[in-house]
């Protein structure tokens, strides 16, 4: 099978480390796979790439040629924003024609696309085509609001051949406004075995954290939180690894509130590494789709304490388990579940040996095999029209 997968790039995300997954595992399982991008440009992508993926770039933000924007193809385009009202998206049909011609290219016999406005610009683009999209969501899409796009997302997605969601939740809802929904957990590559072994023998106690550093992951939160406890545990750090808009007002919040204490460690391809030897994981994030990197630390036996951000949280994180959910959303309450698990050793042993158990209940194959069985459904149903 061809399979083409379209991302608007490919830096360091829980999205794009997703798609370049699912990329390498279906070349690896024998189908021709086509990475897709609409500005990365020549910027390297953040993850590793297997070489037998085709990689291949609209360029944007440029004009389109001409033999982009020719009238018989764009036509169908025009058609369907008419038809399915969605004004809005006229202003962006240059970038809608690119991709539309980008795509048809490589010949596909499914188009993957991933996160939401990226997802809304290739369903219009493949319009009329009779080629089956596929929308990957990777969010919590009732809670987040594309503004003026948001109408556009809910009509689109009915035209979709499925658009899949991490979480059961998020596809219900997904399914009650019309869309082909099927809930598939992120497919997510285990970490190698020797991850799994907690053999610190660092003098310092590492509470890790890895997230963008943007208001809905509320790094903030997370920094005043630590802060208002680093006193009571002189050994502890908290290591923040990632980038985002963010990154300046917080380092010097971190200046005033705890110096030496809180360390920026910018962003890592290699999440594994980074978690080897942490002894808790904390998540401040508000909403979350999956929770790539909450799965990450619970598979290399990482405690974790996290925000109730949602239903995939839950799903992920076994409060009294494997970690502790925190449903009051304030920084004292946050404060007060990083201090309980700092303060007690035979929890956090206890926590760590549960925390794998993640590896079986989200296995990265069944991840695969359900994107299979979802390939074979859309093959048929779009055979026997």
């Amino acid at each position: 099978m061809r399979i083409t997968l379209v991302i608007a790039g490919l830096g360091g995300g829980g999205a794009e480390r997703v798609c370049i997954n699912l990329a390498n595992a279906w070349v690896e399982r024998g189908h021709d796979a086509t990475l897709l991008t609409i500005s990365q440009n020549n910027r390297p992508p953040a993850y590793e790439i297997d070489l037998r993926v085709k990689r291949r770039d609209v360029g944007c933000p440029r004009a389109p040629r001409l033999d982009e924007l020719d009238p018989v193809a764009v036509a169908p385009v025009l058609r369907l924003l008419d038809t399915a009202l969605c004004p809005q998206l006229i202003r962006d049909l240059p970038t809608i024609a690119m991709l539309r011609h980008a795509i048809l290219a490589t010949r596909p016999d499914v188009v993957v696309s991933f996160i939401d406005r990226t997802n809304v610009r290739v369903l219009a683009a493949m319009a009329e085509t009779g080629v089956p999209v596929v929308a990957s969501e990777h969010t919590d899409t009732r809670r987040n609001s594309l503004g003026i796009w948001q109408g556009a997302r809910e009509e689109l997605y009915r035209h979709a051949a499925a658009v899949v969601a991490p979480d059961p939740w998020i596809a219900c809802w997904l399914a009650s406004n019309g869309a082909h929904a099927r809930a598939i957990p992120n497919a997510l590559v285990p970490p190698p075995p020797r991850h799994h072994e907690r053999l610190s023998t660092e003098r310092r106690r590492r509470v890790v954290t890895l997230s963008r550093l943007s208001a809905e992951k509320r790094p903030e939160f997370l920094i005043r939180s630590f802060a208002s406890i680093a006193s009571q545990f002189p050994e502890w750090d908290l290591e923040i690894y990632g980038n985002g808009p963010q990154r300046n007002t917080l380092e010097h919040l971190v200046e005033k509130l705890a110096p030496n204490r809180i360390l920026f460690r910018g962003f890592t391809s290699e999440p594994y590494e980074v978690l080897a030897n942490a002894e808790l994981f904390v998540s401040a994030s508000r909403i979350e789709g999956f929770g790539n990197t909450i799965w990450e630390a619970l598979a290399c036996g990482v405690p974790v304490v996290a925000m109730d951000a949602g239903p995939s949280v839950r799903g992920l994180v076994r409060h009294g388990v494997d970690g502790m959910i925190v449903n009051e959303q304030t920084m004292t309450a946050l404060a007060n579940a990083l201090a309980a698990l700092m303060s007690d050793a035979a929890r956090r042993k206890v926590y760590a040996s549960r925390a794998p158990e993640v590896l079986e209940r989200f296995p990265f194959e069944s991840a695969l095999e359900q994107w299979d069985e979802l390939f074979r459904a859309i093959s048929f149903s779009y055979s026997a029209t």
